[in-house]
């Protein structure tokens, strides 16, 4: 019996070692983000870049994991006019995303395109927290204070895959929910970062 179960183990993880496929690539796109929270209200989005890497491993023909860096233009804007002087507010929360994605891989008999969705958590590193304030077209920019420097986050999404011989271009669209708050004061406000991202990417095939 347990040479049995033996061999089914050894068998079973052949299978997936000899299915594996792996690719390597870039990715770029747009983000549109806000700020939420309780303690934060009547912000406008804003939009931003987010580009970087990811790498990609299909252990079955249904499901892969899928881990990334990349850099991400997060924060918002704010207008109002006071006393008949027009104020805009511009926050900077730039970020080192790393996500760790799980993809459900969605197979289309004879077509050549690859559906996906996919979710997993995020930790993002901070590189910028700066608020720009514009008065009637003049500027200054500042550090804001007590920014925490990591910033959890889930990610779900869906994409669409097409094949360029062993390699894959595709593009795909996620929500990025902030479930931590930005604020590192002794009393901290509840202020979380929220992106819809828009993405184009191109996979290298290590096979």
């Amino acid at each position: 019996m347990k040479k049995f179960l033996t061999l089914f183990i050894v068998l079973f993880l052949f299978s997936y070692v000899s299915y594996a496929q792996m690719h390597l690539g870039l990715k770029a796109g747009l983000n549109i983000s806000n700020l939420s929270g309780d303690d934060i209200s009547n912000t406008d989005s804003r939009t931003g870049f987010a580009g970087g890497a990811f790498f990609m491993y299909q252990f079955s023909n249904m499901f892969a994991i899928q881990p990334e860096a990349y850099y991400s233009m997060k924060g918002a804007t704010q207008s109002e006019t006071i006393n008949g002087t027009d104020y805009k507010y511009t926050i900077s929360f730039d970020y080192i995303e790393v996500p760790v994605l799980l993809k459900l891989l969605i197979p289309i008999q004879g077509s050549n395109i690859n559906p996906s969705i996919f979710a997993g958590p995020s930790i993002g590193f901070n590189t910028t927290h700066k608020a720009k304030v514009e008065i009637n077209g003049t500027s200054a920019e500042m550090d804001v204070p007590n920014i925490t420097s990591t910033d959890f986050s889930l990610v779900f999404g869906a994409g669409l895959g097409f094949p360029v011989g062993q390699n894959e271009l595709g593009f795909d669209v996620r929500y990025i929910l902030g479930l931590s708050t930005v604020d590192d004061s002794s009393d901290p406000a509840d202020i979380k970062n929220g992106v819809i991202n828009f993405n184009a990417y191109f996979g290298f095939s290590l096979q």
